[in-house]
């Protein structure tokens, strides 16, 4: 396997071919790549990368809770402070990416303060209505219908705004879609300087508008996240202003483009499996297991960026202090060893051991909202889509950038009715 990692990832090819290919593959479908390191070395390093890459089920569980493996950039040996001013007072310290990793967080506890029942009913329900705004203007087309650009990635930025009290339809949405794609970005490794500093820019900017929200919630609570969250505040868990604007990042990324991006793939893998799509028209309580059944078998997410804060042995391989470390999802829910047949779409599968969202110190905290927005969209969306809709798969446009998610950019499917 070694042998076939170096011919792949050799030095002169790297830079030009291999990052590109490891990053997004065959961008419509990077499952072999993967699961021939899973096969041959589960844990290998890959050079000009300089960084290792974790493709089996059980590694990768252990590494989302191994202490010693953290989720905080500072700790990477190539670490580049935030260079756009102001930047570094909401990048300095960000929740759920703290050094270590602690399952009892401000930011945890914040955040299972605030999601009480009556607050999750009401997510729903404002996540639903976003749906329906977009699903709505679906349900008579005809033609070619983007399905990522006219509905899951505008419900996304959308819906998460809603929650935490950003005024709908208003000038303040429509900056607040566009800041939350930009800084959902800066998670990523491999950003060049100039998109890093974008991203940098767009936090500062966003922090700044939340920050005004957080205040305005502590003099006259509304009905919305980030009351929940100032009311936690001010019991359990206290914290200052800044600290909940932290927190609120944090949802932010987990609740926007990767929700838009994951939602677009689980239509179009359900639009490649028409049997699937079929079963799941004809049998809606399968919904809520078939959105874990699609984000294990194609959410987009290839690789989590994870960075280590001590050298350590890892199946005989010396992880060293700064090291980065690529752990897959992708690669973990592909197991065969955990998952039967784990290339097969099956909405009625078992999917518990689903690494999705991570697991222990390092589970999602926005993972329930972004589930309820998947499971909305797929809900509408299997609704709009005719039953003879085809997905012009020749026509997909896939992202050329180096990041973690083998992004689609568009999602053309034509509506015949």
């Amino acid at each position: 396997m070694r042998r076939i990692v170096d011919h792949i990832l050799g030095n002169q090819i790297l830079r030009q071919v291999a990052l590109p290919f490891l990053i997004r593959g065959n961008p419509r479908d990077p499952v072999p790549f993967i699961a021939l390191a899973r096969q041959g070395e589960p844990v290998c390093w890959l050079p000009g990368i300089n960084a290792w890459l974790v493709t089996g089920h059980s590694d990768v569980k252990a590494l989302f809770g191994d202490s010693r493996i953290t989720t905080d950039p500072r700790a990477y040996e190539r670490y580049e402070a935030p260079k756009v001013d102001g930047a570094a007072r909401w990048l300095a310290e960000m929740p759920f990416r703290t050094t270590p990793s602690n399952q009892d967080s401000l930011g945890r506890r914040l955040v299972l303060s605030a999601l009480k029942p009556r607050a999750i009913e009401r997510n729903e329900h404002r996540i639903g209505e976003v749906v329906e705004e977009f699903a709505v203007a679906l349900r008579q087309r005809e033609g070619v219908v983007d399905l990522l650009g006219e509905f899951t990635a505008p419900v996304s930025t959308i819906a998460i705004g809603r929650v935490l009290g950003v005024p709908p339809k208003s000038k303040d949405e429509a900056r607040f879609r566009v800041l939350a794609r930009q800084t959902t970005r800066g998670i990523q490794p491999f950003l060049s300087r100039a998109k890093r500093r974008a991203s940098e820019a767009a936090t500062v900017e966003i922090a700044e508008y939340i920050l005004n929200l957080v205040e305005a919630r502590r003099r006259e609570p509304g009905d919305d996240l980030i009351s929940d969250l100032v009311s936690a505040s001010q019991s359990a868990s206290p914290a200052r202003s800044e600290d909940i604007v932290r927190v609120i990042a944090a949802l932010i990324a987990a609740g926007s483009g990767t929700t838009g991006v994951s939602g677009a793939r689980a239509l179009r893998s359900l639009l490649l499996h028409p049997s699937q799509l079929s079963l799941l028209r004809s049998d809606r309580s399968l919904l809520g297991n078939a959105v874990q059944e699609l984000l294990r078998y194609d959410n987009g997410l290839l690789l989590l960026p994870r960075y280590v804060l001590e050298g350590f042995e890892f199946r005989g391989r010396t992880l060293k202090k700064g090291q980065l470390v690529l752990v897959s999802p992708l690669g973990a829910n592909r197991d065969p060893r955990v998952f039967p047949d784990p290339d097969r779409l099956d909405i009625r599968r078992d999917t518990r051991q689903a690494l999705t969202f991570g697991y222990g110190a390092h589970y999602c905290p926005g993972a329930n909202v972004a589930l309820t927005e998947i499971r909305l969209m797929v809900a509408a969306a299997i609704d709009f889509i005719p039953p003879n809709a085809r997905l012009l798969e020749d026509q997909i446009r896939w992202s050329r950038s180096k990041g973690l998610m083998a992004q689609i950019k568009s999602l053309p499917a034509r509506f015949d009715r």
